[in-house]
Order: C-alpha cells, then sequence, then structure tokens
C-alpha cells in the first residue's frame, strides 16, 4: 500500500530548500487544452474540427474553418474537494472544499474572405486552486528531516530554511559536537502530526494564431503562445503531545511559502485534410515551452520544550528569492473527426491521440547564477526528472449533437500519469448544451476529473520512516461561454 500511494500523482514533494524539482516539473507541463465552454463540454476533443477559439492551443489549422468573424467571453467556477488521511492512521478523514472564480477565455477572431481566420485571446489551461490538511498520529517528526539536513555540517555550514531554523530553535542540537545531530524523540517513536496546505494559481496563455483552406479540403494553421503562470503555496505543519508522552518536546510550528510566477513561450502548427466531406484527417505539433520562472520563499519555524522550565523560541528565514529556466516536453496530436447528419439531427464525432514525453522536461539553474554548485544542480535535478517521470498517451472522444439552434455535448478523457510508475489511468469526463443563432450564442460546459494523489510532508533518508497522506480529489469546472458573431 505505502508503495502504491506514492506511485499515485504523487506530485506534491516540494521543499523549500529544493523548490525545483519532479513536481515542478509536472505542475507546468501537466493540463489538458480549456478555453471555451464548448470545447471543454465535448471532452476537448476538438483536433479534425474547427471554428472554435479554442482549437488555437489544439490544432490552429482550425481556425480556417471560420466564415464570420466571432468574439467570445468565458467565465468560469470551479470547485475542488479533497479528502485526506494518513495512511498509517486511517481513523481520521478531513475533508477540504476551495471555490474559485476566473475568466477561461477572451478572444477575437477575424475571419477572411478566403476561408481564414486571425485570433488573438487568451485561455486558461491549468487550474491549480486545491487546499487539503491532514491530522494524525504516525511515527518519526520532522525534527528528524531537519537533523539529516545538518548531519555532517557546523552551524556555519546549515542552510537558512529548514537546518538553521531548527537549530537556532532547540529542535535540533549537537550534544557531542561531532556534527551529528540530536533530537528530541527517538526515532520510531509515534507524534501526533497535522497540516494545513493551501494552494492556488493558474497557467494562462495569451495565443496569436491564423489557419487559413486550400483547395477546400486542406486546411493549414500556426499560432504561438505566451504562457503566465502564478502559484502560491502556504503549509503550516504542526507536531504536538497532548498526552505529554514525551517528556521534553511540547509544541512544533513549521510553516513554508512559496511564489511562484514567470512566463514563456511556444509554437504550435497543424493540419486538417477532409478527402471527402464527411471525413477529416487532423494532426498537429506542440514545440517545448520555454519558461523563465522566479521563486520567492521563505520559513518559519516556532519550538517549545521542558528542560526543568518552559522554552519557547521562533526563528524566520531569510527572504529566498531563485530565477531559473524550465522547458516543457513538446506535444504531438493526431484526430480523426466525422461529420453526419440524420434527419433534421446533424452533428460531429471527433478523437484525438495526443503523445507528451514528460521526462523531456529540463531544468536550467545556471542562466541567473554565478554559484559552480548550481551547475551539479542542474545535473541531478535533470537526472531525476528522467528516472521518475515518462511518455503518455491520452485519449480524448468527443461528440455534438445539432437540433435547430440546439446543441448537445459529451466527451471523455483517459489519460496516463506522468510518473513512469503509475500505470492507473486519469478519466476525465464532460458534457455541455448550447444555444446557436445567426449573431449570438451561448455555451454551457461541465468538466468533472476524480483522482487520487499521495502526498509526502517531509522527506527523509530512508522512505520506510515517511509518513504518507492518500488525497482524494474530485475537481468540477463549469464554463459558460457567450459568443457574437460578426
Amino acid at each position: 500500500m505505502r508503495q502504491y500511494i506514492l506511485s499515485l500523482l504523487g506530485l506534491s514533494l516540494y521543499f523549500i530548500s529544493q523548490a525545483q524539482g519532479v513536481s515542478d516539473a509536472v505542475r507546468w507541463s501537466f493540463f489538458s487544452p480549456g478555453g471555451t465552454a464548448r470545447v471543454l463540454g465535448v471532452g476537448s476533443s476538438f483536433g479534425a474540427m474547427g471554428g472554435d477559439f479554442s482549437v488555437i492551443n489544439i490544432n490552429p489549422a482550425g481556425l480556417g474553418a471560420y466564415r464570420k468573424s466571432e468574439f467570445t467571453f468565458s467565465p468560469s467556477l470551479s470547485n475542488n474537494r479533497t479528502s485526506s488521511f494518513l495512511v498509517d492512521d486511517a481513523n481520521t478523514l478531513t475533508k477540504d472544499r476551495y471555490n474559485s472564480f476566473s475568466i477561461d477565455n477572451i478572444s477575437l477572431v477575424l475571419a477572411g474572405k478566403n476561408g481564414s481566420g486571425f485570433a488573438i485571446g487568451f485561455s486558461k489551461l491549468a487550474d491549480l486552486n486545491k487546499n487539503f490538511s491532514f491530522s494524525g498520529t504516525t511515527r518519526g517528526s520532522i525534527t528528524q528531516r531537519f537533523a539529516e539536513r545538518a548531519n555532517g555540517r557546523d552551524v556555519n555550514g546549515l542552510d537558512d530554511f529548514e537546518a538553521y531554523p531548527a537549530y537556532a530553535v532547540g529542535a535540533i542540537y549537537d550534544l557531542n559536537e561531532d556534527k551529528n545531530y540530536e533530537t528530541d524523540f527517538d526515532r520510531f517513536e509515534s507524534v501526533k502530526k497535522e497540516q494545513e496546505v493551501d494552494q492556488e494559481g493558474y497557467i494562462h496563455e495569451l495565443s496569436l494564431g491564423w489557419g487559413g483552406t486550400f483547395s477546400e479540403k486542406f486546411l493549414l494553421g500556426f499560432s504561438m503562445g505566451i504562457p503566465f503562470v502564478s502559484y502560491q503555496e502556504l503549509k503550516q505543519y504542526k507536531e504536538s503531545d497532548p498526552t505529554n508522552s514525551n517528556p521534553v518536546f511540547t509544541e512544533l510550528n513549521y510553516t513554508e511559502y512559496l511564489n511562484t510566477s514567470g512566463a514563456g513561450i511556444n509554437f504550435k502548427a497543424g493540419f486538417i485534410y477532409a478527402p471527402i466531406r464527411q471525413i477529416r484527417i487532423g494532426g498537429a505539433f506542440h514545440s517545448p515551452t520555454w519558461f523563465t520562472l522566479n521563486d520567492d520563499y521563505y520559513t518559519n519555524l516556532n519550538y517549545s520544550y521542558d528542560d526543568g522550565e518552559s522554552q519557547y523560541y521562533s526563528n524566520r528565514s531569510p527572504d529566498g528569492s531563485f530565477k531559473y529556466k524550465l522547458s516543457t516536453p513538446a506535444r504531438v496530436v493526431g484526430s480523426l473527426g466525422t461529420i453526419y447528419k440524420l434527419g433534421p439531427i446533424q452533428g460531429f464525432i471527433n478523437g484525438d491521440v495526443e503523445w507528451v514525453d514528460y521526462n523531456n522536461n529540463r531544468f536550467d539553474f545556471t542562466s541567473y547564477s554565478d554559484d559552480p554548485a548550481e551547475g551539479q544542480s542542474t545535473i541531478d535535478v535533470n537526472d531525476e526528472v528522467e528516472r521518475l517521470l515518462g511518455s503518455v498517451i491520452n485519449v480524448r472522444v468527443g461528440t455534438e449533437l445539432a437540433i435547430g439552434v440546439l446543441r448537445l455535448r459529451a466527451g471523455i478523457e483517459k489519460g496516463d500519469s506522468p510518473l513512469a510508475a503509475d500505470t492507473k489511468k486519469v478519466t476525465t469526463q464532460s458534457f455541455g448544451v448550447g444555444i446557436r443563432e445567426d449573431r449570438f450564442f451561448i455555451d454551457l460546459g461541465v468538466r468533472t476529473r476524480r483522482f487520487d494523489e499521495g502526498y509526502v510532508p517531509f522527506v527523509l533518508v530512508d522512505p520506510n520512516d515517511e509518513s504518507l497522506v492518500n488525497n482524494q480529489v474530485k475537481h468540477t469546472r463549469i464554463v459558460v461561454t457567450a459568443g457574437f458573431k460578426f
């Protein structure tokens, strides 16, 4: 069970002192195409279709299908529900929810006279808003983590964000002055622990694209994307001794704060070929995204104990900041669609197959740093990415039925985990409705995704000593798109 939980979407392994790693690579490269409610409603399966702004993020050749200019605006509401429990203390279950409102899409498409479309707008590619918490009693203390980071170093060599704050408040100490640090806990001692994790963020992409029609059967398109990322994480961890089982320890509170911001650039190109009117074949290539990111962070540690009289100490780290580059993997999308008409009912069915190799994520810590150690850090983190992440195939199938002005939509997506050791599929279900008039349309799209993820509050040298948390997550996203044709 322990190894299984770790092999789920265990992308939350983050520590301030090792801020850039596998979890960050996946955070900025794991997403599904989004934008308008129409495309959301068919499960983001639209690669062989056209006539919707969101194709700029899937297959920009679909912009060549526009015959009228169009403006769209898409507000959205997202809900995350998370149930969490410590694997070794499953009797305590906590439930959290997070609601957020945002704008998923604003776009303008200008249609040309000869079957072409120029588009500009932005879409939300990923919603990173979530909170969860846990509480229970398991073996081990976070002070063991602090001691492991301090061992082999004198006080002046301790890092500013974990080891030194722990030393400064008395959570670790060197009794024999041999650079092997002790704590107030035995390695096998059971400790009551709890934590609240609040995550807020998104990936938005500003896109410019063009698609054109050639010989009535062939569409070709190109686009450029400028993604903007913003992410905040506040982790508040606590250990306590309500039964007074430890003769010295009283309470520990440890806060970690991270803010990541930045932007990047990518390019997309695609084609759609219709050998006959009812059949469409599409293909698209998405270049890597070249990001420049900046992390700002700090930690705060409070520790209280009783060595004959009550003691309380607090230490806040300096404010840390680190600028670096990240290249995320390229994507290849293949599509097959059909357009049909059965009496008064007409519509389409589209299938997309997407290939992504997540171990092609590459960090570069040397571009904005003169520290020689960053060269080795770059090699170590990229080696970890190659070892833990793998290639995936995501399959999306969607359909739309048109009955007069009414539109009914449904879609499903089955995707692989970016983690190479995880063979469990993640399923996303979507549906939608819409009303289409000559000059105006309004659409509603709903997407629901359920998945499990493993979370480790603090990483130790021996994984068997770590506490594991299982998060069961349900994410629901509701998008409404209003559009005007002219």
